[in-house]
């Protein structure tokens, strides 16, 4: 960790660092996406795209492209907001435990119930080939607001502060590698889709799944592969188990080949947004854990990443507007307090006998 101390001099230097690295990424995979119309990569696609229907495959793939990231983002979302709730005080984190489970339930009933009424206009999705991966979406929803809800008690306030702070870390890099990133990486290479009519030479062997057919934007990188490991290669970091991390790699593994099996992308920018997400974001944990101001500095980017999208300034003035008023009214009510100590970067968790 380049922040020890979190002093001036080595937050100065750690975004040196990080820039520096994240400059010669950027330029790595950028000059590589030169080399994207090689042959392989299209007889690669064909290869791992089914010619037929798969049982199960089929809907686990689905179910993985169109929701593990809805999925992430309203667990940890709720999360985060609960601990800022509830830090420091244990029977406001008991409550907030409660919340965390009943939210899991009316999640899981809610996206249970696409399976009988995902074609009655009340969902944001139309209506599915496949609504039977709506009865486990629902399921998944329920374990995951149960597990993020046993961590308020699983955890000490310390490595509570550890996961918030890997939340807010977590945006900055969703900015880093999709914002700034894979957005302007597939405008400036400019790769169609698999299933783009400029493909339409050899696409029609492509057996097409109706739930995700995707033809706009551009295939290089891959920005569902770059998303997900920019959301989940800092809890690799700060969970040291390899129970974790291998059923992690291996979902990240998945995630990506989803994307070339619905074949919205080739193979290649899969692997190379994988290589560019991983990489980015580890230099992120390595260079800028222990950041001062993390949320502020990523509600900030934030507001930077909504403008880009609405080229409106209404919304994220607000957000920022808001943003800064906490941060200044935390710094008034803790200007007393001693500064909290640099974290390690391990998460540890409290032994069963005093989880309660």
């Amino acid at each position: 960790m380049m922040i020890k101390t979190g002093t001036l001099r080595e937050h100065i230097q750690a975004w040196l660092v990080f820039l520096v690295v994240y400059a010669a990424v950027f330029g790595l995979t950028l000059f590589l996406g030169n080399f994207v119309d090689a042959s392989w990569d299209i007889q690669a696609l064909l290869w791992l795209n089914p010619d037929r229907y798969i049982p199960v495959l089929d809907e686990l793939i689905i179910l993985q492209t169109d929701f593990a990231m809805i999925c992430l983002l309203l667990i940890s979302l709720a999360w985060v907001i609960g601990y800022h709730a509830s830090r420091n005080r244990p029977a406001a984190q008991k409550r907030a435990r409660r919340v965390l489970h009943v939210l899991g339930i009316l999640f899981g009933i809610w996206y249970g119930l696409g399976a009988v009424i995902h074609d009655k206009g009340i969902f944001y999705w139309n209506e599915y080939t496949y609504p039977v991966v709506f009865p486990l979406l629902g399921l998944i929803l329920f374990a995951g607001f149960y597990f993020a809800g046993n961590l308020y008690v699983r955890l000490d306030d310390e490595n509570q502060r550890k996961l918030a702070h890997a939340f807010w870390l977590t945006l900055v890099a969703l900015f880093f590698v999709n914002i700034i990133g894979e957005d302007t990486i597939k405008q400036w290479i400019g790769r169609p889709r698999p299933l783009n009519e400029a493909n339409a030479a050899w696409n029609g062997a492509i057996r097409q799944l109706p739930d995700e057919i995707v033809r706009g934007s551009y295939s290089y990188i891959s920005g569902h592969t770059s998303s997900f490991w920019a959301q989940t290669i800092i809890f690799f970091w700060l969970i040291k188990s390899w129970r974790f991390r291998v059923p992690l790699l291996a979902l990240g593994l998945f995630h990506g080949y989803a994307r070339i099996y619905t074949a919205a992308h080739f193979p290649y920018c899969v692997i190379m947004a994988t290589f560019f997400a991983v990489v980015v974001t580890s230099a992120l944990y390595h260079c800028l854990w222990n950041h001062r101001h993390l949320p502020l500095i990523s509600m900030l980017l934030l507001c930077v990443a909504l403008f880009r999208f609405q080229h409106s300034v209404t919304l994220p003035a607000v957000i920022a507007g808001i943003a800064i008023v906490w941060f200044l009214a935390s710094l008034y009510l803790n200007r007393n307090k001693p500064k909290p100590a640099p974290l390690d970067g391990t998460l540890q968790w409290l032994p069963q006998s005093q989880a309660e």
